[in-house]
């Protein structure tokens, strides 16, 4: 008589061997977990078997990404200085401190009045920044006349700083330049992040110590109300190149 149970308990050690031999991976029934790369709940086994001496267990993914933001200049400044007067301009040097009020008239119509400078980084690159201010020539806004010899002493009180890290801005000095394309062509430095600060918002605000130094004028200078026309550029490098 045939002994159909013992043909078939043959057969399945077959099986096994064979798969074995090919490399290939059994349907694993009673693995506790958790699963690898290529065996797992998901993709060989039929499950994992909890006993009364071992757990099943299983591990799985909760995810999620982290989308980058902009590098932007939000806010940058007017600067309204004290009266001059044609006697003091034409006796030698004048010194206009910073004044209270709105700039009226000039070619900016970025800048506000509240002497706002701001600058956010979202990114997310940790990538560091770079903010550059130069300054023009100081001409009439009723006619073509100008005013030489200026040099604006920019100083700025840092606010609210999103990374401690973040260097408050530099003192500057600036000399009224010439404009080469539309911009200007000797901008200095006045704010630097270096790479691993800068993040988030950062806020700076002019304060009382900037001021504008006029050397002596002809005594042909006019009378009226002069403006210069201040740019800035905010760079995605701690290191700033001169911006077009």
């Amino acid at each position: 008589m045939i002994n159909i149970k013992k043909i078939i308990n043959r057969a399945s050690s077959s099986f096994a061997v064979i798969a074995l031999v090919l490399g290939l991976s059994p349907v694993v029934a009673n693995a506790a977990g958790p699963g690898t790369a290529t065996s797992n709940l998901t993709t060989v086994s039929t499950g994992y078997e909890a006993t009364a001496t071992s757990n099943a267990e299983a591990m799985s993914n909760a995810q999620f990404s982290v989308t980058p933001g902009m590098l932007t200049l939000n806010a940058v400044p007017n600067l309204l200085l004290s009266n001059a007067s044609i006697s003091g301009l034409t006796s030698g040097t004048s010194t206009l401190k910073l004044a209270a009020g709105s700039t009226t008239g000039g070619e900016g119509y970025d800048g506000n009045n509240t002497g706002n400078l701001n600058i956010t980084d979202y990114r997310g690159s940790h990538a560091g920044w770079s903010l550059t201010v130069g300054m023009g020539p100081f001409t009439s806004l009723t006619g073509s006349e100008t005013i030489s010899d200026t040099t604006l002493n920019l100083s700025m009180t840092p606010e609210n700083m999103a990374n401690t890290a973040t260097p408050a801005p530099t003192n500057v000095a600036l000399s009224g330049g010439a404009i080469t394309n539309d911009w200007i062509s000797n901008p200095s430095t006045l704010w630097t992040a270096p790479a691993q600060s800068g993040e988030g918002s950062n806020s700076a605000t002019t304060n009382a110590n900037t001021d504008l130094t006029i050397g002596q004028q002809p005594a042909s200078v006019s009378s009226g109300t002069y403006d210069a026309t201040l740019f800035w550029a905010l760079q995605a490098a701690p290191t700033a190149t001169p911006a077009s």
